[in-house]
């Protein structure tokens, strides 16, 4: 990846094509590859092994300059295993992972601009230390460690460590281009991954990317479930420091741990599964009783901590729902549990997830047996482990199911996939899953459930 500092982000429309047409030049270079090394050797593996590994160090090179949507889709790729042939998935996973996490920096003094246009003064004035090289840096914005300053006003607070999360500059313009160069980035991903389903993914992304933008409502987020989650003995959430952000700046409570991998290194089965159900119970106790749900599950925002806590990092996703839509959501669990099917089961979906209402019977059956596989792991015997072979057998059911919604399109209409209901139902069932299998995490979920439930004052 290029570790050379750039300026800013190239954010023009045909300015960002220029990138995609530079990064398809090089993933045709790596298929011209890979059909040389067919040519020479005769074998197959050795060809698409030649072919998978170019192509997974073009994204991570070019994404990594790219940033915004690109990227976003780079960070999906990274962990979500439904979307590379499972033969392929470790060379991805270790080519991407870096996306999670880091890319190429921007010069420190268009971050120091920043800073004092948002702030109103340099980094040196508002703190007692600022570190110039970042210790992470993603789609939107790279991060910063710094020291608060020994006369900061909160006595608490002095010399406390903090993260100072700075949005990289022209990000904003860059996002709103690629939401314009759609088909191009379609394209560009079709040279490297044909089987992949971009276009939901492509949906799915830009549906929040545009709200990771806006730092003053990631702020309240983060507040909200920071106090939600205080005296939590399993989790951290990074207490904001309101008067050191500002549109583009979010300062919070430094917290040190270890990166997912560094985690996965190093622990067991059972510990695995304790941080899975903390993950689990973070979810969707926040969801149920606090009606926030934090869209972006990736390996890139979680800490481990040496106390056995996770700590929850970006808040620039977050959906709310009202009570009314939660009460939906748990009476469509319900009735699974119940093993309810047919047209009780079918009213609660629609009203709960938006399902065309129009669907004929076949294209209902497809519906009804994909929620039950959805419901999978709280319907089967318990303890239940999650494995990639679920999250699996769920890409093969949606795929499925999409290529008959694609069949029986006039007469059903299209599917509402922006809806609340049906975009929490995919990044539960492609995001928080893939993280879960990743784990192994293995618990008995249904009485979690029952117990969150139970907070919220829901009908078990």
């Amino acid at each position: 990846m290029n570790d050379d500092p750039a300026k800013k982000v190239r954010s023009s429309r045909l300015g960002r094509v220029a990138m995609l047409g530079g990064m398809a030049a090089r993933l045709a270079g790596n298929a011209a590859t890979a059909a040389g090394r067919l040519a020479t050797s005769a074998s197959a593996d050795a060809a698409s092994v030649t072919l998978h590994r170019g192509v997974s160090k073009t994204l991570a090179r070019h994404l990594g300059e790219m940033k915004g949507l690109p990227m976003k889709l780079g960070q999906l790729l990274s962990y979500i295993d439904d979307f590379i042939p499972p033969e392929h998935r470790d060379t991805y996973r270790e080519t991407l992972r870096e996306l999670q996490v880091r890319s190429r920096p921007m010069l420190w003094e268009s971050i120091e601009a920043m800073m004092h246009e948002d702030l109103g003064a340099p980094p040196d004035a508002l703190f007692d230390a600022f570190d110039r090289e970042p210790i992470a840096a993603a789609s939107i914005g790279q991060v910063y460690r710094a020291q608060l300053p020994a006369d900061f006003p909160d006595v608490a607070l002095r010399g406390l460590p903090v993260a100072v999360k700075v949005q990289y500059p022209g990000i904003a313009d860059a996002v709103k281009s690629d939401l314009k160069n759609m088909d191009s980035l379609v394209r560009a991903f079709k040279l490297a991954l044909p089987k992949m389903d971009i276009e939901q993914s492509l949906q799915d992304v830009s549906s929040r990317v545009l709200e990771e933008c806006d730092y003053v409502a990631e702020m309240g987020h983060q507040q909200a479930f920071a106090e939600a989650w205080r005296d939590d003995p399993q989790m951290a959430v990074p207490r904001v420091i309101p008067s050191l952000c500002g549109p583009r700046v979010l300062t919070s409570e430094f917290i040190d741990g270890q990166r997912w991998d560094e985690m996965l290194l190093s622990t067991d089965a059972a510990q695995r599964s304790a941080y899975g159900l903390a993950i689990f119970r973070f979810v969707f106790h926040s969801m149920y009783v606090h009606g926030r749900f934090n869209g972006d599950p990736h390996p890139g925002n979680y800490l481990f901590l040496p106390d056995g806590k996770v700590a929850f990092l970006d808040f620039g996703c977050v959906q709310t729902y009202d009570r009314a839509s939660l009460e939906r959501f748990a009476h469509v669990r319900n009735l699974a549990h119940a093993g309810t099917r047919g047209a009780a089961f079918r009213e609660a979906a629609i009203d709960a997830y938006g399902l065309p209402r129009e669907a004929d019977d076949e294209l209902w059956q497809a519906f009804e047996d994909y929620l039950y596989l959805s419901f999978e792991p709280l319907l089967a015997p318990q303890p239940y482990r999650y494995s990639r072979d679920y999250t699996g057998r769920l890409a093969t059911r949606t795929a499925e199911m999409k290529l008959l919604v694609a069949k029986k399109i006039f007469k059903v209409g299209i599917f509402d996939t922006k809806r609340p209901g049906s975009v929490f139902l995919h990044r539960i069932n492609f995001g928080l899953n893939s993280i879960l299998a990743q784990l192994g995490a293995e618990a008995d979920w249904p009485a979690e459930v029952d117990v969150i439930y139970r907070a919220a004052g829901l009908k078990v």
